[in-house]
């Protein structure tokens, strides 16, 4: 079996359904277009989880009469808490102006400093949880001189369903993105080999292996996602570029990306042209067993 005649063949098939192949690479395309989007969705979702969780810090409001060094070793030896630090009163109207710019001029108009002393509390890797949270606010809040403790969690819980609703939401796009692909690529092979019916009768008839006959429409096949895989990175990479200039901070797992459409248009492509080969080979026996009944 030689390879140039397996790929003449291919060529030739492809040649023959050019219009029926193209059309149906370019569905392909759209449909990993729609996976590569939601790739690319969770992937930012995903980093904006792991910064939240990065820089995530509690804020513990406490009296004027509170001991500070004390208060900062006791929260500082809780477990899960990296750092605290205290923040005066003045401190803190500081670094409001600061946060206000332009408009910290607005501070002076409430006469005294109204702001309240605090810890600021700093956790360690893998106590961004929301119930990690919890269990330092709550720890925090038994200690004598603190009034109030505010940590986000609610933010990060919320940050965190959104984060499994998308994933989920992925597998989903994924499986149905894989299914309309693999469809596809049946639909046109099957009907490649409807259209060369006779030719491989022929060839069947004078000794031609399952290999010979069969490996054309599985390059198709294959070659058909590719190319659908191809056009949806190219699309997806033209979309990103656009985004980019409205939204700066998103990023696109280029690497990720390739792999998910390159692989599965190839690999779908493949099993659907083998799916239609299957088919095709069932249907002459079927016919057999249903004459000698």
């Amino acid at each position: 079996m030689r390879l140039s005649y397996i790929f003449q063949e291919t060529f030739r098939s492809i040649s023959r359904n050019r219009g029926t192949f193209m059309l149906a690479a370019t569905v392909q395309a759209i449909c990993l277009v729609l996976l590569s989007i939601f790739i690319v969705l969770t992937w930012n979702v995903f980093r904006l989880s792991e910064t939240a969780s990065r820089r995530i810090e509690l804020y513990a409001f406490v009296t004027d009469q509170a001991e500070p060094e004390l208060l900062v070793g006791r929260i500082g030896a809780l477990d899960g808490v990296a750092q605290a630090r205290y923040v005066s009163k003045d401190e803190a109207l500081v670094e409001l102006r600061s946060d206000l710019g332009p408009d910290s001029g607005l501070v002076d108009a409430l006469g005294d400093n109204p702001l309240p002393p605090s810890v600021r509390i700093t956790v360690r890797p893998g106590f961004a949880s929301a119930a990690e949270l919890d269990g330092i606010e709550r720890k925090t809040m038994l200690m004598p001189g603190v009034t109030e403790v505010w940590s986000g969690k609610e933010m990060i819980e919320r940050l965190s369903r959104i984060t499994r609703a998308v994933l989920f939401l992925d597998i989903g796009i994924l499986v149905i993105v894989f299914c309309a692909v693999l469809f596809i690529a049946f639909q046109t092979v099957e009907s490649s080999i409807a259209s060369r019916r006779h030719e491989i009768e022929i060839m069947e008839l004078v000794g031609a292996t399952n290999a010979t006959v069969s490996l054309p429409f599985i390059i198709e096949g294959t070659s058909q996602g590719l190319l659908g895989g191809i056009a949806a990175f190219v699309l997806v990479l033209v979309l990103h570029r656009i985004t980019a200039a409205v939204i700066p901070a998103s990023a696109l797992p280029t690497g990720i990306v390739v792999l998910a459409d390159l692989v599965l248009g190839a690999f779908s492509g493949a099993a659907g042209s083998l799916i239609a080969l299957n088919r095709i080979h069932r249907a002459p026996q079927a016919d057999v067993a249903g004459n000698d009944e």
